[in-house]
């Protein structure tokens, strides 16, 4: 198995990085797939100076491997470090949304060939296989990413599901059947990856947590009203439990009752286990010291 290795800056090396924990891809499956893509894609040079940088290394597959000399003589790149340099540097030069595309370019064309052809297809998202009539692909300009509009036969309801997060996915020969045709255009004019549009949520929040909501900007919901400590959003109730987890006590849920009784089996839950494991602790240390008696 051939190793690649090459050094890059530390500003190319942290978008790298920070990719891959994005994405949640490991660093050398990124290096493996930019290399296939660019095969036939011109790139952009860069020199590094010897003195800087920090090194990026991962093992070609075998697919890559066989091919790698072979590209290394058609890019007419004097080294090996060379080449792979280039292509990271080339794909750095991209906005996210831009660089998540070459790296689930697979995923981007299989889904825009089943929306060409009218037909549905099959994915595994977050390990569940599920069947899909897919609309259309939009960014989330909160996020930065994109995401697959649907509606899903095993939920029987529209979804909006993360590309980078679809596991796998096949295509399928049964015609897309268009359930609202109407919502699906309101959708895609004002895109929401949470779909949350008519949806209220009431909150209570404390003086911090008023202040958190100036500063905590990722997956912030739509505010409509506030009276006081009380704060109404237009939201799903998915993306309030990933924007008000971070907030613990100083944000409460009054409306709806389901959601606030959400929150409180969580935090009972996490009391718990936090008891649970002190109480582990301070056990082991005290039969801990008994024994060095």
């Amino acid at each position: 198995m051939k190793k690649v290795r090459v050094t890059v800056s530390d500003f190319m090396f942290e978008i790298l990085k920070g990719d891959a924990e994005y994405f949640k891809i490991p660093l050398g499956k990124i290096g493996n797939t930019l290399f296939k893509y660019f095969i036939d894609k011109n790139l952009s040079k860069i020199e590094l100076e010897e003195s800087s940088g920090k090194k990026v290394q991962f093992n070609l597959s075998k697919e890559n491997e066989d091919i790698f000399f072979y590209v290394l003589r058609e890019k007419k790149a004097s080294t090996e470090a060379e080449l792979m340099r280039d292509i990271f540097f080339t794909y750095i030069n991209n906005l996210r949304f831009k660089r998540e595309e070459i790296i689930f370019n697979n995923t981007f064309k299989q889904i825009r060939e089943a929306i060409k052809n009218n037909k549905k297809v099959g994915i595994k998202y977050h390990s569940t296989a599920r069947i899909i009539n897919p609309y259309f692909i939009e960014v989330s300009s909160k996020e930065n990413r994109a995401y697959l509009f649907c509606y899903c036969e095993k939920n029987e309801d529209f979804r909006n599901y993360r590309i980078s997060d679809i596991e796998n996915i096949w295509n399928l020969q049964k015609e897309i059947h268009i359930k609202d045709k109407d919502y699906i255009e309101a959708i895609k004019k004002n895109f929401d990856p949470f779909l949350s549009k008519g949806q209220i949520i009431k909150i209570r929040l404390s003086e911090n947590g008023k202040k958190l909501l100036q500063t905590i900007k990722i997956n912030r919901p739509k505010l409509i009203d506030s009276k006081g400590d009380i704060f109404e959003f237009e939201a799903s109730e998915e993306q309030i439990k990933r924007y008000f987890t971070y907030f613990l006590d100083d944000a409460t849920v009054i409306e709806p009752i389901e959601l606030k009784e959400w929150f409180i089996e969580k935090y009972e839950n996490a009391l718990k286990n936090l008891k649970n494991n002190w109480s582990k602790m301070i056990n082991g240390s005290l039969l801990a010291k008994f024994l060095n008696e």
